[in-house]
Formats: structure tokens, C-alpha cells, sequence
């Protein structure tokens, strides 16, 4: 079985359309998911939603996608300086994504568990199981901590983003896999994350996507995003 696994979009439609097309080049995969936050920081709304059901992709809930859910107890997550910043982005983007693509977002699965093989399973989320804030998601979180948050679960692979960048690490008999983001990551780059599970073993392959940098500027300015540091910080 071959599955792909991306993350983290973030609006940035010109990224998920590289990657989208550098799957394609790549062979397609059996599944395709996409880790949380879908929009959030690029210029892509609708566009965004309509691309990922189009390619029949299976989505979990992001920490951003929950400004749908609860506005107020997504801002109980964030420091009270950033609080402006990312109402504007809120009520940027909540004037313009559907009340359908609103409800789709709010109601996603915070998980998804994926039989590659009679010997492997994989466990999708954004962060944590049950907590898509989770602050563990990065290439150096302590071991006792990554046993805390993932050991109860019955995976041979854990996959998640939240945390713009990749790495492949090993706890215990687990394979801990981080897809990276296609947007808000490295600039003019998007990550995605191939999985290859044949003959009882499994392949990790992850690529870094060039994308179109002037058009997702020229998006930018078309649609009036505010510029504010919730939306550039991944530029510095």
C-alpha cells in the first residue's frame, strides 16, 4: 500500500497545487491525507477545500481549523500580543471560506487509523492524539514525553505536523514521522511525505516541493489578506 501524507497547508493553495502535482509525477498514491490546517496564513479559501475533495483526500483537524469550533478557546492557546493579529486573520478568512467549508473544518476527526499491512498500522493526527495544540511534534521532544503522548498507541507508525519541519525518529518499537508543512515552511517550499509498505517492510520517502512564489504573491494582494505577523512570520 502507498499512502501520502502532507500537512499544515495554511492557505497556501500554490503550494498544495506543487505538491499535488508532484504526487501525480510520482505515481499517485493508494490514500492521501492531509495532517490539519488547511487554511489559516495564504490566500487560499474555498480553493483549498475544493482541491483536497477533488483529489479525494482524507483530512484531520489542525490546531487552526478549530477557530471554527471555539474562536474564544482558540485564542486561550495563543499569547494575548498575537490575539489581534489572528482575529484579523479570522475575520479575513470567515468572511470569505463557505459556512459549508466552516462546518466541514469544525467537524473533522482529530485522528485517522490506516491498515498498511497485516503487520503495519499507521496513526494519523495533527499533534497529539486528542490535542491538536500538543507541543511535541519536534525532532528533539525528550523520549519520555513522546512515550507519554503516542505510547498507548497500537501503531508501528505515527504520522502528524503542527511543526514545520521534517524528521523521522524512533521510539521504542515506533516509527514517529513528522510530513512537514506545505505552506508556512521554508520559503517557496512545501513538503509532503510518501509511505511505501511492501513485503512486510515499510519506506519512509519525504520531498521538499518548489512552488510558485510570484503567483502566490499576486493571490496575496488580489485578495486583500491583512498583513499581519500571524500571516508572515514563516518569511523571517
Amino acid at each position: 500500500m502507498r499512502v501520502a501524507l502532507f500537512s499544515d497547508i495554511h492557505g497556501h493553495i500554490t503550494g498544495l497545487k506543487a505538491v499535488l502535482a508532484r504526487l501525480k509525477w510520482l505515481g499517485g498514491a493508494d490514500a492521501v491525507y492531509c495532517l490539519g490546517d488547511m487554511i489559516g496564513g495564504g490566500p487560499g479559501l474555498d480553493d483549498v477545500l475544493d482541491l483536497l475533495l477533488e483529489h479525494n483526500v482524507q483530512m484531520a483537524r489542525g490546531n487552526w481549523d478549530e477557530v471554527f469550533v471555539d474562536l474564544d478557546a482558540h485564542l486561550a492557546h495563543l499569547p494575548v500580543e498575537h490575539h489581534a493579529d489572528v482575529l484579523r486573520m479570522y475575520e479575513w478568512s470567515s468572511s470569505r471560506l463557505s459556512s459549508a467549508y466552516q462546518k466541514l473544518l469544525a467537524d473533522l476527526p482529530l485522528s485517522h487509523t490506516v491498515t498498511l499491512s497485516p503487520q503495519h498500522t499507521l496513526f494519523l493526527c495533527h499533534a497529539a492524539p486528542d490535542n491538536a495544540w500538543a507541543n511535541c511534534c519536534r525532532a528533539d521532544t525528550p523520549v519520555d514525553e513522546l512515550r507519554r503522548t503516542f505510547g498507548a498507541i497500537e501503531a508501528q507508525a505515527i504520522a502528524y505536523g503542527h511543526y514545520h519541519a521534517h524528521h523521522v525518529r524512533q521510539m521504542d518499537e515506533k516509527l514517529l514521522i513528522n510530513v512537514a508543512s506545505v505552506g508556512l515552511g521554508w520559503h517557496g517550499l512545501a513538503a509532503m511525505t510518501m509511505l511505501d509498505c511492501a513485503n512486510g517492510q515499510l519506506t519512509v520517502r519525504q520531498y521538499q516541493v518548489p512552488y510558485d512564489m510570484v503567483e502566490h504573491e499576486r493571490l496575496v494582494k488580489q485578495r486583500q489578506m491583512p498583513d499581519s505577523p500571524a500571516i508572515w512570520y514563516w518569511r523571517d
